[in-house]
């Protein structure tokens, strides 16, 4: 029996862990039930799995994943004889194809955004991170930082402005 074990599974696994949620993402809009999805996520995990020794580590790998998504979902779709799907083929070919680019300009949208976020004066970086990466509301900013809750609602306002104006600057000179 052959094996179908990757040769190399913590490369599988890395990129499998980078690009999981995305996939499942992906997935869902192809089969918006979400018991589904899940079916076909893990169909698709294991294909990915035993195929990755096909991988060309020299492109990246999530066009690779939905790509064996997109045919795991065609392949669930004709074989779920219990109930009739409403989307045909060629709709799910369209909306694969569509969230495939989509995602591609949401990656470097984000990595624009960083980059933006790093131009930031240090006390705008820190506001920033305080309200998004740490989740804390701009009510206990506002406290902490003995300020009015006004001030940190103005501010924010500002910097996102700011970060929206760079990243399109950015996005446009590419």
């Amino acid at each position: 029996m052959k094996n179908h074990e990757p040769a190399n599974h913590d490369v599988f696994l890395s990129y499998f862990t980078s690009d999981r949620q995305r996939l499942y993402r992906f997935i869902y809009s192809l089969a918006p039930c979400e018991a589904d999805a899940e079916d076909i996520f893990q169909q698709t995990s294991i294909v990915l799995w035993k195929k990755f020794d096909d991988f060309d580590q020299e492109r990246e790998f999530y066009p690779w994943a939905c790509r064996v998504a997109f045919h795991c979902t065609l392949n669930f779709k004709r074989s779920a004889k219990r109930r009739r799907l409403i989307l045909n083929d060629e709709l799910i070919g369209l909306i694969a194809d569509e969230r495939i680019k989509t995602s591609a300009r949401d990656r470097f949208r984000y990595d624009m955004l960083k980059e933006c976020i790093s131009l930031l004066l240090p006390k705008d970086q820190e506001l920033v991170s305080n309200v998004y990466q740490d989740g804390v509301s701009i009510q206990a900013v506002a406290q902490k930082t003995n300020r009015a809750i006004q001030t940190i609602y103005n501010r924010m306002s500002l910097i996102r402005k700011q970060l929206l104006d760079c990243v399109d600057r950015k996005t446009a000179a590419s």
